[in-house]
């Protein structure tokens, strides 16, 4: 037989669904031995969901919003019938699976953007991945504003970590953009994965910036109103730096999402309340984001949502078929 197979043979199941349940049961079983579980429902009450709730649709149209436009200019010169609407639809159905993981959630995402915009899934791909990067770059960089302003120590190291991670991503794109020739590497370079990000005009990925930049600061805000409603009296360089925290620690691979992010809010914000006050309000937030997330996909994606939940039912088939 050929050993064609084998070079599309999937990921080892173990590390795909056995990984993510190891680190949700080992965060909750941390939760468990430190926390007082009865004393947590006493800080779930209607004040906390009247400003909870409403901060949370604020962040579900706010994003939707920034997400839409951010695909239609990524997009712009593919098909005329790839919408602001569309965009916000597919943007919503892959949230379906991004409840599963963000992972899922993107590779839903890029197939989504290939068949609605009319581009290959390696374009696609590149866009996807183009806005994560941009994300993960404003994410950190909150991370190092914070730290500066809620201390005054090691600034130079600060400066220094900010420094090197917008010296990573300017550096990295002006390989790619690069008008002479990398040798070896251009094969890697002329990739169409990374088309977008090597032909985009500046005046796209300067636009890109600030709208990855609004949109991390939008739910930075989310985030402040959930400290607020539970009474998490945390500064705001303290939540720009804990809360960027408690994002990369849900980037982890988790069943749902849950476990390593209610850890990080609970250790990283224990300077600003009890930690079952702490778990009462990250458990409310999930709960709540994954509500409105789900509800989203259902209600405002529709047909793309049953799409983005038939492509998860192909890809597992040819996967359970390519490990027969």
């Amino acid at each position: 037989m050929s050993s064609e197979p084998e070079t599309k043979r999937p990921a080892n199941p173990l590390l795909k669904w056995v990984l993510p349940a190891v680190f949700t049961c080992a965060a909750i079983a941390y939760l468990v031995n430190t926390l007082d579980f009865a004393q947590i429902s006493q800080y779930i009450t209607p004040r906390s969901a009247s400003i909870l709730i409403p901060s949370m649709l604020g962040f579900g149209v706010v994003s939707i919003v920034i997400e839409a436009i951010t695909l239609r200019r990524l997009l712009h010169s593919t098909r005329s019938d790839f919408t602001l609407m569309t965009a916000a639809r597919v943007k919503s159905a892959s949230y379906l699976l991004a409840i599963v993981h963000y992972a899922l959630g993107a590779a839903t995402l890029t197939i989504l953007v290939s068949r609605q915009a009319g581009v290959t899934l390696q374009r696609a791909a590149g866009v996807v991945g183009l806005v994560m990067m941009f994300d993960l770059a404003m994410v950190l960089s909150m991370v190092v504003i914070g730290a500066t302003l809620v201390s005054t120590s090691a600034i130079e190291l600060q400066f220094g970590a900010g420094l090197a991670i917008i010296g990573v991503i300017a550096g990295g794109l002006a390989l790619l953009r690069a008008p002479f020739s990398l040798g070896p590497l251009d094969t890697v370079r002329n990739l169409e994965l990374f088309e977008r990000a090597r032909t985009a005009p500046v005046r796209d990925l300067l636009e890109l910036a600030a709208l990855r930049c609004l949109f991390v600061i939008a739910f930075m805000s989310m985030g402040y109103g959930a400290l607020t409603a539970f009474d998490i009296n945390a500064p705001i360089p303290a939540v720009m730096l804990n809360f960027s925290g408690v994002v990369l620690a849900s980037m982890l691979p988790a069943v749902a999402g849950l476990g390593p992010s209610q850890v990080a809010m609970v250790e990283f914000f224990a300077a600003y309340g009890a930690k079952e006050q702490l778990l009462a309000c990250s458990v409310s937030l999930a709960a709540t984001m994954i509500t409105m997330r789900a509800l989203m996909g259902i209600a405002f994606a529709g047909e793309f949502s049953r799409e983005a939940l038939a492509i998860t039912r192909e890809v597992e088939a040819a996967n359970m078929g390519d490990r027969v």
